[in-house]
């Protein structure tokens, strides 16, 4: 019998909803409907064959949510909150993904919150919605995974701390896994021969968009790294391409600086893993998910300046390894960079410190001359040196693979996680 499944994923950057198109084919026997918005939903519209449905919702609104979670016989949310607590209330069991576990801030202990899961579970629904909305949103994700009949955190420095702090309060459900990523497509990347056209550099930006950014106003950053791409580009002409991706590039754009072509695209995954499996070059701000595919094809990445606050705390958790220790960060420029330990305020002053640049010609400067300096020492580490250092964040980041957690799912649902 087909298990009818409801999902959504975090509008944040493309990382949540590219971990759910990993999921999905995971999932045996089942029929899987997507219900999201903004930069989530344009990712799963690219990748319409991983899903039976796709629908257009916020999962803060009842309204859109309330056919899909009666139809459902199982729910799989990543890092998406609020479609734990709808769900637990409709008594639709959860699997939890999480990449960023050892990320979210909170300033109450792990007895409270699991307090606080109970409350949402069996109170009446104005006392569970109360005690939810109470909560900061980087504690409402740590309450998801109490929640949950199943969670998943991939591995990241503090993942197995913050695992064994949650099976201190009983929640031993949640269990660390290695690199939630579409390996199916990582795997043919490597299979396809070279692009027609190889980049000499390829830049991926990301998805960028999250509760703050976006393409439109709060875009600072990509003016920025547009005018250091264009000033590259004149003083390398070696590079002959430059192909530089991401969600707010929809509408191609080429243009020639010098002898080098520059190409803003947002491909489809399967064209841009393919640039990735063969590119000599490759540099991407700080993302996890962008590092596990980087580190699957065996690409080390040039880490470039990071875009929001949760880039400055990977980056905090990578220096010791080669690859932090090179990367291009706008926190090794002085105390101009010095943001809130905030994950909005932080990302709110980021973006505000970023803009100053456009128009302070010295604030500029100071930037870029560190982002050549960067890709000069990235670009003088031999081969022998690229693969230790890939090999070095494998170590870090590996973990039991998703397939095998996910093939004991069935059983895990008989199996309430001891918090509820």
């Amino acid at each position: 019998m087909t298990m009818r499944i409801l999902s959504s994923a975090q509008a944040c950057g493309f990382g949540p909803v590219s971990k759910l198109v990993a999921i999905t084919p995971l999932l045996a026997d089942s029929s899987v409907d997507f219900v999201g918005q903004d930069v989530a939903l344009d990712f799963a519209r690219r990748h319409s064959h991983r899903f039976h449905r796709i629908t257009e919702g916020d999962t803060r609104r009842s309204e859109d949510l309330a056919q899909g979670l009666a139809d459902a016989d199982l729910v799989v949310s990543v890092m998406d909150a609020e479609l734990v607590f709808r769900a637990v209330r409709a008594e639709v069991p959860v699997l939890f993904f999480d990449s960023l576990l050892g990320f979210w801030l909170t300033g109450r202990s792990f007895e409270e919150l699991a307090a606080r899961a109970h409350l949402v579970r069996w109170a009446d629904h104005d006392t569970a919605r109360y005690v939810f909305d109470t909560l900061a949103p980087h504690e409402r994700i740590l309450l998801a995974h109490l929640l949950a009949r199943r969670s998943y955190a991939q591995n990241f420095p503090g993942v197995p701390a913050r695992i064994a702090a949650m099976a201190g309060v009983g929640a031993d459900h949640v269990e660390l896994c290695g690199p939630i990523v579409d390996r199916n497509a990582l795997e043919g990347a490597l299979a396809q021969p070279p692009p027609e056209r190889p980049a000499g550099l390829l830049i991926n930006l990301g998805g960028f968009q999250n509760f703050f950014l976006d393409y439109e106003s709060h875009n600072a950053y990509l003016d920025v790294l547009r005018r250091w791409v264009a000033e590259l580009a004149e003083a390398r002409p070696e590079l002959g391409r430059i192909l530089v991706c991401g969600g707010a590039f929809r509408q191609r754009v080429t243009e020639t600086h010098g002898e080098v072509e520059v190409e803003y695209a947002f491909l489809p995954q399967t064209e841009f893993l393919r640039h990735l499996a063969h590119t000599p070059l490759y540099a991407v701000p700080p993302s996890l998910t962008s590092l596990h595919e980087s580190v699957i094809l065996r690409r080390l990445p040039l880490l470039l300046p990071e875009q929001h606050y949760g880039h400055i705390a990977n980056l905090r958790a990578l220096r010791g390894t080669v690859a932090g220790d090179i990367a291009a960060s706008l926190t090794d420029l002085g105390d101009r960079f010095t943001v809130p330990e905030d994950d909005l305020e932080g990302t709110k002053a980021l973006d505000r410190l970023t803009r100053e640049l456009l128009t302070d010609e010295s604030g500029y400067r100071h930037l870029a001359d560190h982002l050549d300096a960067r890709l000069t020492a990235y670009q003088k580490l031999t081969a022998e040196e690229r693969h230790a250092a890939v090999d070095e964040l494998g170590d870090l980041l590996g973990g039991p693979a998703l397939a095998d957690l996910l093939s004991r799912v069935d059983v895990s649902l008989v199996t309430t996680g001891s918090t509820s």
